[in-house]
C-alpha cells in the first residue's frame, strides 16, 4: 500500500482519479465532481492531492481547496469494495500533516447532499453543519441580453494590481495578502481572468473567470456594499457572460451559498440552474489533530 502526496497531479494521475470518481460517483447515485485545480490555493507549495494506491490500482483519494490561510476544503472519494477499512483515515492524517506544517486552522469537509457514506463518515468526524452550496450551470435557452448598460467590464492587468486588490477587499472584505494571492494568480495562469466593473471611473465590483476545462466558471463575483440593491450586480452578470457568449464559451457554471437569496435569484433570472447541492461540515483542526 502506498500513498503519494502531490502539489499538483500529472495527466496520468488526473486519469485514475477520474475513473475512481467515475466509479464512486455511480455506484452512490451522485453528480458532482472533485476539485483538482490547486492553482487557486493560497500557497502553491501546499501538497493538496493525496492518492492511495494498493497493488499498483488507485483506490482512494482525498483532494484540498485552499483558497485562504483559513481553511481547506476537502473533498474525498474510496472505491466501494475498499470502504470502512480505515484508507481514508490514512489519507487524512496525511493532509492533517500538511495543514498543520502551513498553519491552516479549519477544516470543511464537502459531502454532496444525498451522499450517505459521506455523511457517516462527517458524522464520524462530528464536524458540525456550516452551510450549503449550489453549483450553477448556465443555460442559454433562458437567457435575455440587457438592452442598455451603465457598467463597463475591464480586464485587470498588472498595473491595476493594487486597485484590483483594493476592490475586492471591499466587496468580500478579505485581507490584503488573499486578495493579493487571488488576483496574481490571474496574472501567472492563462486559464484566469480577473475583471473589475467600472462605473463611469468608479470602481464598484469584481468578478473573475476559470476558463481551464470545457466548462467556463464565474467566481469572485459581488459589488461594493454602497453600491448593492441598484441593479449593477444583475450589470455586471450579464456583461461577463455577454464576453464569454462572445468568445464561443456558452458551458458556463458558478456556485452560490443557499443563504443568498438575492444572488440566487439573481442567478436564476440570468439563465443559471441548480445541477448539484454541497453540503460543508467544518471543524477545527486543532480538535482531531
Amino acid at each position: 500500500m502506498t500513498i503519494s502526496a502531490y502539489v499538483s497531479l500529472s495527466e496520468k494521475a488526473i486519469e485514475e482519479v477520474l475513473n475512481l470518481e467515475e466509479i464512486c460517483i455511480d455506484h452512490d447515485s451522485l453528480r458532482g465532481s472533485v476539485f483538482l485545480d490547486s492553482s487557486l490555493n493560497i500557497n502553491q507549495k501546499i501538497k493538496s492531492f493525496f492518492l492511495l494506491y494498493k497493488n499498483g490500482k488507485l483506490i482512494s483519494m482525498l483532494s484540498m481547496f485552499i483558497p485562504t490561510k483559513h481553511e481547506a476544503e476537502i473533498t474525498a472519494y474510496t472505491l466501494p469494495k475498499f470502504r470502512e477499512k480505515g484508507y481514508f483515515k490514512l489519507l487524512l492524517e496525511k493532509a492533517f500533516e500538511e495543514l498543520i506544517a502551513f498553519d491552516i486552522p479549519d477544516i470543511l469537509f464537502v459531502c454532496e447532499s444525498p451522499s450517505i457514506p459521506g455523511k457517516k463518515v462527517i458524522e464520524a468526524l462530528n464536524a458540525d453543519y456550516d452551510h450549503t452550496e449550489y453549483f450553477m450551470r448556465f443555460d442559454r435557452k433562458s437567457y435575455t441580453y440587457l438592452n442598455t448598460y451603465r457598467l463597463i467590464l475591464l480586464k485587470v492587468e498588472q498595473k491595476d494590481l493594487e486597485k484590483a486588490i483594493a476592490a475586492n477587499m471591499k466587496v468580500f472584505g478579505d485581507s490584503s495578502e488573499d486578495s493579493k494571492s487571488l488576483i496574481e494568480n490571474c496574472f501567472v495562469l492563462d486559464t484566469r481572468e480577473q475583471y473589475l466593473a467600472l462605473l463611469e471611473d468608479k470602481i464598484i465590483g469584481v468578478v473573475s473567470v476559470n476558463l481551464e476545462e470545457e466548462d467556463v466558471s464565474i467566481f469572485g463575483f459581488g459589488i461594493v456594499p454602497e453600491f448593492r440593491g441598484k441593479g449593477y450586480g444583475k450589470e455586471l452578470l450579464h456583461l461577463m457572460v455577454d464576453k464569454l457568449l462572445q468568445r464561443g464559451r456558452s458551458d458556463i457554471t458558478i456556485d452560490v451559498n443557499n443563504e443568498n437569496a438575492n444572488a440566487l435569484e439573481l442567478y436564476n433570472k440570468a439563465g443559471f440552474h441548480i445541477e448539484v447541492s454541497y453540503e460543508y461540515y467544518r471543524i477545527k483542526l486543532s480538535r482531531i489533530s
